[in-house]
């Protein structure tokens, strides 16, 4: 008889909870580096598109639409609302103190097919441009 799977992850970071054939759901938790102060790149994923779930805390996603980034806008995440990043998209973002994020993505997301550019401006989330979506 098959069981069900049930992980809760809390500790800092990026942690792959569930993968299976061509996904995966991760946990992103907070984690010093991606405080304001400390964000240092932008990522695109070549081959996937990205989802982003509210499960507590603050998290805004730093975006680029442009092939060449040089100009971020962000968008605050409401809890519960599910939030797609199309592929070849640059983003990052920036997690409060206690906030827990789901992530979704394919299976074969990883460094190789996810390039990374320095930020081209420093974030001061209180100074950016904030699109409603």
């Amino acid at each position: 008889m098959k069981e069900i799977q049930v992980s809760d992850i809390r500790e800092d970071g990026f942690h792959p909870a569930v993968c299976f054939e061509k996904w995966k759901v991760a946990f992103l938790n907070s984690a010093s580096m991606w405080e304001e102060e400390n964000l240092t790149y932008l990522q695109k994923h070549d081959l996937s598109d990205e989802v982003f779930i509210l499960l507590e805390g603050e998290c805004t996603l730093i975006l680029s639409g442009e092939e060449i980034p040089s100009k971020l806008y962000a968008v605050r995440l409401e809890k519960g609302k599910v939030y797609n990043v199309p592929k070849g998209t640059w983003h990052s973002h920036v997690l409060g103190k206690k906030t827990r994020v789901i992530v979704v993505e394919n299976s074969d997301t990883a460094l190789e097919n996810s390039p990374k550019v320095p930020l081209p401006c420093p974030v001061r989330l209180a100074e950016m441009e904030y699109r409603e979506k």
